[in-house]
């Protein structure tokens, strides 16, 4: 490819310049309608005291329209808009406005406090768009009433649900934009002002004291004002918010000429501001009773564990059957999930040739789902350690079917296993199916103990199941985390991972504190533990064998961390507490999900460095 001719700065100034004057603009009226919506609306988003339309002569400066200023006409030299011409690129909150040629005729600016410095893309880009339609407005013939520049401002501003108005102080005469008129009810085009008061009987009652205090108040102050006010409830009693601001222009004596403002309905934002504060609290709710839950399981395992790993293994368990049910109610947005997926998410992991589930389609609640959950984890970990699932021939049925009472019934059956007997004493595994699940499902659960194995009959009421929500159609479904590390595949060899060093990649500092903890016990030498992203890429050269990442860092993603230990050839795992779209896809690496304990990481090391 050829490389693009060099034009000199003389050649692109005087190209400039010739686009400039072949407008024929220059020295025209300043401050027609059809300018001066920019420099007031630009004026208006970023609540400055001055902006203008600035065109950039040879060695002046020409404002076409503009607030805030003394007048039209000044110096090029020094000039912001004179500078944003010269780079050709934007300077704070002054942007080009180029032809359709890339010829920079002159600048969009906003001055004022706060204005200074590097702005946000968000701003630029919004400056940016409103500079792109004043050189279209430039452009066009004055004659063109409906333009497309036009078109697209009144697009833009109908988008925001913007309205305008104007007080003309001396004629004492509001006048009120169509679009002001549709949100808002005021009558379109001229009304008596009133002595400025006329638009106050438009508002909430409740509203029109405080919010004329509050504006007198800030035009006396700043000769500006804002503040979000109610309007009459709508005919379905639904509150109705606007947003409201303006400006106090003066005439060469000082004396107020126009004040000049902008509306915009709000209804939709401050309702959803108040759905975020309800789901706030909610969520402050959901996690206290959770904290409470797992304090009063963590005591109650303590009671009825013979000692301390056996109380970690128990507990840990209970943890992570808390998780998957959580990780279900998640996925359905805590509207409950499906009495397959629990049965799935519980018996799917542990022998998938010696366990089976079935029954009709049925939606339990949120509160039934956690306590079926945890009632199955139970069986299921008691199967594993003294029932069918702790021989090869073993076998584990779930069926389910509906109750005339419009409930559930599920019935657990083991056979082919030793055979059982009932326990001297009842253990909180025990407690938690036939007295916490059955109360919470609103039914009874009964565990018997035959010589052919376990089986368990769980009773659900009517209230324990949901309407299934809708069916939610997406355009390309979630990669989901597959866990690679389960809970009941914990067994590591003695000593296996003995004698190697470790880096752990681990933003919560208790977690970290745990697993460096637990390894150390383990043999292992810790080289390193590292929060941040920044801080494990600093550490990707120290000397180790394997490294246990924690896929989210503080909102960042561990991929650049993993990319270069496969790159160097440095096995790793990944530790995650996301269920979806969390972890760096694409690494052959193990996936542990949280929670989990010391055993379930020495498994994924001595897995990855060939130790098992």
């Amino acid at each position: 490819m050829e490389d693009a001719p060099i034009v000199s700065d003389d050649r692109q100034e005087t190209a400039r310049l010739n686009a400039l004057r072949a407008l024929d603009i220059l020295n025209g009226a300043p401050n027609e309608p059809r300018f001066l919506r920019f420099a007031r609306l630009a004026a208006k988003l970023f609540d400055a005291p001055k902006a203008a339309l600035v065109l950039v002569d040879a060695d002046r400066i020409w404002r076409m329209a503009y607030v805030g200023y003394p007048g039209p006409e000044g110096p090029r030299d020094g000039d912001l808009a004179a500078r944003v011409v010269a780079a050709n690129a934007p300077i704070g909150l002054a942007v080009p406005i180029r032809d359709t040629q890339g010829h920079a005729l002159g600048a969009l600016v906003v001055e004022g406090p706060g204005t200074t410095g590097v702005a946000s893309d968000d701003d630029l880009q919004a400056l940016e768009d409103l500079a792109d339609l004043a050189a279209i407005s430039l452009a066009a013939k004055p004659c063109a009433a409906r333009n497309l520049e036009s078109e697209r401002l009144d697009l833009a501003i109908s988008a925001a649900s913007l309205g305008e108005f104007e007080w003309d102080v001396k004629r004492d005469v509001f006048k009120i934009s169509p679009r002001l008129a549709k949100i808002s009810d005021i009558p379109a085009g001229e009304i008596p002002g009133e002595n400025g008061q006329a638009l106050y009987r438009y508002l909430h009652a409740d509203d029109q004291a405080w919010l004329k205090e509050s504006v007198d108040r800030q035009l006396a102050e700043t000769d500006r004002y804002e503040a979000e006010y109610r309007r009459p409830n709508g005919p379905d009693g639904r509150e109705i918010w606007n947003h409201g601001s303006g400006v106090i222009l003066r005439d060469a004596n000082g004396e107020p000429a126009y004040l000049i403002g902008v509306v915009q309905d709000i209804t939709e934002r401050r309702a959803e501001e108040e759905q975020r504060e309800n789901l706030v609290v909610e969520l402050d709710h959901r996690i206290k009773n959770l904290l409470a839950v797992v304090q009063s399981v963590a005591a109650q395992s303590a009671r009825k564990s013979a000692s301390l790993d056996v109380f970690l293994k128990t507990f840990a368990g209970r943890l992570k059957s808390m998780s998957s049910a959580h990780d279900l109610l998640t996925a359905a947005r805590w509207r409950g999930a499906t009495l397959a997926r629990i049965a799935a998410a519980e018996l799917g992991g542990l022998s998938p040739t010696q366990t089976r589930w079935d029954g009709p389609e049925m939606f339990l609640t949120p509160r039934a789902a956690a306590a079926l959950s945890l009632a199955l984890h139970e069986l299921a970990v008691n199967a594993m350690r003294y029932g069918s699932l702790s021989s090869e021939n073993g076998k584990v049925e779930v069926v389910w079917r509906r109750t005339p009472e419009g409930g559930f019934a599920l019935e657990w059956l083991e056979t082919g296993g030793p055979p059982a007997t009932e326990p001297k004493t009842k253990g909180f595994g025990a407690t938690l199916i036939e007295d916490v699940a059955g109360r919470e499902l609103g039914g009874s659960a009964r565990i018997n103990y035959k010589p052919s194995g376990v089986t368990a009959m769980i009773q659900g009421a009517a209230e324990a199941l949901a309407d299934a929500p809708p069916v939610e159609v997406e355009s390309a479904a979630p990669e989901r985390i597959v866990e690679t590390v389960v809970a009941a595949d914990e067994t590591v060899r003695p000593g296996a991972i003995a004698g190697l060093k470790v880096l752990i990649v681990e933003d919560s500092l208790l977690l970290a504190l745990e697993l460096e903890a637990g390894l150390e016990d383990a043999g292992v030498e810790v080289v390193g533990c590292a929060a941040e992203l920044s801080e494990a890429l600093s550490m990707v050269e120290l000397d180790f064998d394997v490294a246990v990442l924690d896929a989210d860092l503080n909102g960042q993603s561990v991929a650049p961390v993993a990319e270069i230990l496969r790159t160097i050839g440095r096995p790793f795992v990944f530790a995650t507490g996301y269920a979806d779209k969390a972890a760096p896809m694409g690494f052959d690496a193990p996936i542990v999900r949280k929670p989990y304990n010391v055993h379930q990481i020495a498994r994924a090391v001595a897995g990855v460095t060939g130790r098992v």
